[in-house]
């Protein structure tokens, strides 16, 4: 009887120990944590090819799930064209991401306006400055939430000197107020764009192209297909980092470097390897196209029309 009874014992102590065990995956192996979402907002270089292959290439690493918001010639200075405030919302609220990489102001070099149209203090003013910069800390406070990280990426450098003043007063707002939000990092890009010497890169070897590939449109701001390809390769590494050191490693791609000159480009042997895509250009002039640019839309083959900043 006493053998009996502490059978039973040992019996319901083994079961009450395994039922705070955690169920393993239906292959025995533990359940991979949940992906970490990666929200991109922006005017028209997340619209287009930058966009595209940022997106498509955090979608491809393991674990990162990306979709992207975008409108062509935009930023926080017009909010009665389009309401960055009021969309930046309902894109954090509906996907509730980890991180938020942004990219906006090239078109921000103008008065300020309130969301009736109403002017409010004039590009140039003495009071420009501490209005955008008031702007740009409030669409952070926006997209901010507990543990979620922010990245602004900078304005590629465009080398073209009236444009580039204007940038420069830009730039730095964005880069004083983005340093010294909590969780915002400031991405810096002059360093993808120029040479040793500081000269404007304008080619650059890029994956999926035999030869080197002009990285800009015609008109020096907005990206070729190859150009918006080379630079979300510089900026993808960055948006896996901010997960922190235990993120997994990108996989390894094709190098990317400046372009040789033309005295010094080696010549390229025949291959036997498939033929690469060719780059499709689009030498219409550029027109603005009032839609959104949204992780629904297939990816393309080639630049979308385009409008100046």
């Amino acid at each position: 009887m006493e053998t009996h009874l502490a059978r039973v014992l040992v019996c319901l102590a083994a079961l009450s120990t395994g039922v705070g065990r955690a169920d393993p995956g239906t292959d025995g192996k533990p359940e991979a944590p949940p992906a970490r979402t990666v929200l991109l907002l922006g005017d028209s270089l997340i619209v287009t090819s930058f966009g595209e292959s940022l997106e498509k290439s955090l979608n491809e690493h393991p674990g990162t799930r990306a979709m992207r918001k975008a409108k062509s010639s935009t930023g926080l200075a017009r909010p009665d064209f389009f309401d960055w405030m009021k969309v930046g919302r309902e894109e954090v609220e509906r996907h509730r991401p980890d991180a938020v990489v942004v990219i906006m102001g090239g078109n921000d070099g103008q008065g300020l306006t309130d969301e009736n149209g109403k002017a409010k203090v004039q590009w140039g003013a003495s009071g420009w400055e501490d209005a955008y910069r008031q702007r740009v800390v409030d669409f952070l406070g926006v997209l901010h939430a507990p543990g979620r990280k922010i990245l602004w990426v900078e304005l590629p450098y465009t080398g073209l000197p009236r444009f580039e003043r204007k940038l420069g007063i830009i730039r730095r707002v964005l880069r004083e107020a983005v340093s010294a939000h909590e969780d915002s990092k400031y991405l810096e890009t002059k360093p993808f764009f120029t040479d040793a010497k500081g000269a404007l890169l304008r080619e650059a070897r890029v994956e999926g192209f035999r030869k080197p590939m002009k990285l800009k449109m015609e008109d020096g701001v907005h990206f070729t297909l190859a150009g918006g390809r080379y630079f979300a390769t510089q900026v993808y590494p960055a948006v896996l980092g901010l997960f922190g050191p235990d993120t997994p490693k990108p996989a390894p791609v094709a190098a990317v470097a400046p372009a040789p000159s033309e005295a010094s480009a080696p010549s390229v042997a025949p291959s036997s390897a498939p033929p690469v895509e060719k780059e499709v250009r689009n030498r219409e002039p550029a027109v603005c196209r009032e839609f959104d640019a949204v992780s629904e839309a297939p990816m393309t083959t080639m630049p979308m029309a385009l409008c100046y900043p």
